[in-house]
């Protein structure tokens, strides 16, 4: 008893593991029974003991990853009497503290009952696409958190009768997973210039089909930042009436526009604009052709 952990959980009469209900839940699915449980002791309150006394690493995410594994790590150990989980939870955290990239486990890695398994097979898939999109970077914390409380989740739904604690860790996962994923989405520049040569036929506001993949990126980038609004500016340069370049940067920008919404951006998130020749990006006399001065512009609002 020479671990002051130890000491503690045995002081107040209660024997190591009997407050396990049915046993502890291990990584490998199913529950274990409870020598098992009790023989897991001394890995569990070793393995903790030195994740806790290892130095915090420099590195944020590695920082909140140890963090975060200890948490729960300390939930099994001291409160739950799970120390094959705590050991898992442990683990995790000392390899964190080593520097270690701490990968979350698949749904397949536990006996998760079958009507869950879709939900959390979709919920790893989106945290999979954070980690392979750079999360550990541009999201440092929420991403560890969001690794750390789905292996919580992931335990809690094998186990599957403390339907508090299966709630608290898909919430902390939930909400720090959509901190990450924003972090990590492709952002909407502020503006987005097509040149309307490109873009149109001499003196047309039909789009030409070579050029509609790079608008299909476009709405895609936009439908994954569903909040953001935009103006859709047309352009001319001075060549011709003023009036006619009016209405064709009009009708210019409604083509741009019009795609766009085909292709699933809602049109209340766009507002459409035509400057015709009023507003040039390169300053030349009338009556002049400058191909810099056709373009349509998709700004953010």
């Amino acid at each position: 008893m020479a671990n002051p952990l130890a000491q503690k959980l045995w002081t107040g009469g209660v024997a190591l593991g009997l407050l396990v209900s049915a046993g502890a839940a291990s990584a490998g699915g199913g529950f274990v029974s409870l020598p098992t449980n009790l023989a897991t002791y001394p890995s569990a309150a070793r393995t903790l003991a030195e994740a806790e006394q290892a130095a915090p690493p420099a590195d944020p995410f590695l920082q909140t990853l140890r963090a975060a594994y200890l948490e729960y790590a300390n939930y099994e150990f001291q409160k739950m009497r799970d120390f094959v989980d705590a050991l898992f939870h442990a683990e995790r955290a000392l390899r964190a503290a080593q520097g270690e990239m701490v990968e979350p486990l698949a749904v397949g890695d536990r006996n998760i009952p079958i009507e869950y398994q879709s939900t959390l097979a979709t919920a790893g898939a989106r945290l999979t696409a954070v980690i392979n999109a750079g999360g550990a970077s541009k999201a440092p914390e929420a991403t560890a958190k969001a690794i750390a409380a789905y292996d919580c989740w992931l335990e809690q739904q094998e186990e599957n009768f403390q339907p508090e604690d299966i709630a608290r860790c898909r919430k902390t996962f939930e909400d720090n997973l959509q901190v990450a994923e924003a972090a990590v989405a492709p952002q909407v520049p502020q503006v987005i210039t097509l040149e309307a040569d490109i873009l149109f036929d001499f003196d047309k506001a039909v789009i030409r089909d070579e050029f509609k993949p790079t608008l299909d990126e476009i709405a895609a980038l936009l439908r994954d930042n569903p909040d953001v609004q935009v103006f859709v500016d047309g352009f001319t340069d001075t060549k011709g009436p003023a009036a006619y370049n009016q209405r064709l940067s009009e009708r210019r920008a409604q083509a741009v526009a019009d795609y766009l919404a085909a292709r699933g951006v809602a049109p209340e998130r766009m507002t459409v604009r035509g400057f015709g020749e009023t507003r040039l990006a390169v300053p030349t006399p009338d009556e002049t052709e400058e191909p810099r001065n056709r373009r349509v512009e998709i700004r953010r609002r």
